[in-house]
């Protein structure tokens, strides 16, 4: 009687009185072996030379029967690694692959997932379409939604940097409520960085552009700038009332620049002081934003 296969992992069957005084041999390579494959085995596969379709062999070795595939080479487009079909396997693929192209194991005819490059995903196949293993359902035990976890961005969650290395929202957020920050956090989009103690602004430099001088505000709160010519503090851009900082004005190597200010800038009298001259020397402009076009100033001279 002629052996048959398994459906899934293409173990050999032997049939009945087969394989007199080898039948020993053929289920250590073709089944034992296969298993130990199925379960731990580890595959390389080449995508430089575009689409792969993996082997499928019954009773011997072959690519499709392998627990983990590594994915390598440099893509000149998107590719495909492709699966049997109608069989069902649960694999680890590592897309190891380099290129700006996607790397997407699927079922000839059928949906895929795409792997992401440098990443490593489990997916798992009926046969017809593959998918990842774990989605926004993960792990089974529901949605964020059904959780209530995390669906807002006042449900702040204690992860280690380790952990979670960047979280972003989709669209702009407020965060409500009183909230604590036990470690050093940065955001980036304004360099605001909150510590359990303080909140600070890194300063942010601004060029001197056609003798103009224009901070934006929606930047930063703290400012550097050193003068090259003659200028005017433009009005900034973005103020926000409440808003309160220090610009840091320098004179370059040469010195005797001067500055005039714009009609949003505000002093004392309404005097706008004459800033330093010497070359290399530094002033600071202290300000605070009570609307959008009052910004009262205070200048320390000669800093040394």
């Amino acid at each position: 009687m002629a052996s048959t296969y398994t459906t899934r992992i293409r173990l050999e069957k032997q049939g009945n009185g087969d394989n007199d005084s080898t039948w020993g041999t053929v289920l250590n390579q073709n089944v034992i072996d296969l298993i130990d494959t199925a379960i731990a085995g580890y595959t390389t596969i080449s995508l430089a030379g575009g689409d792969v379709s993996l082997t499928a062999n019954d009773g011997t070795t072959d690519e499709s029967r392998s627990a983990v595939l590594r994915l390598t080479g440099t893509l000149t487009g998107h590719t495909g690694v492709y699966l049997p079909l109608n069989v069902s396997k649960i694999y680890v693929v590592r897309n190891a692959t380099s290129g700006a192209y996607n790397a997407t194991v699927l079922i000839n005819g059928g949906s895929g997932h795409v792997v992401p490059q440098g990443g490593s995903v489990i997916v798992y196949t009926d046969g017809v379409t593959v998918s990842p293993a774990f989605d926004s359902v993960g792990l089974g035990y529901g949605t964020a939604a059904t959780l209530n976890f995390g669906t807002s961005v006042n449900q702040l969650i204690p992860v280690s940097a380790a952990d979670a290395r960047y979280v972003t929202a989709a669209t702009a957020q407020t965060i409500t409520g009183a909230k604590t920050f036990t470690a050093t956090t940065e955001f980036n989009t304004t360099e605001v960085i909150a510590s359990a103690t303080q909140v600070y602004s890194k300063p942010v430099s601004i060029a001197v552009a056609t003798s103009t001088v224009t901070a934006n505000f929606s930047t930063g709160n703290n400012f550097t700038t050193i003068l090259n010519a003659n200028v005017t503090f433009a009005n900034p851009t973005s103020p926000q009332p409440g808003q309160s900082g220090i610009i840091y004005v320098s004179q370059d190597g040469t010195g005797s620049r001067t500055a005039s200010f714009a009609s949003s800038w505000k002093f004392i009298g309404g005097n706008a002081p004459t800033l330093s001259t010497v070359a290399s020397s530094v002033d600071a402009i202290i300000y605070n934003v009570k609307t959008s076009t009052a910004i009262s100033v205070f200048a320390q001279l000669d800093i040394k």
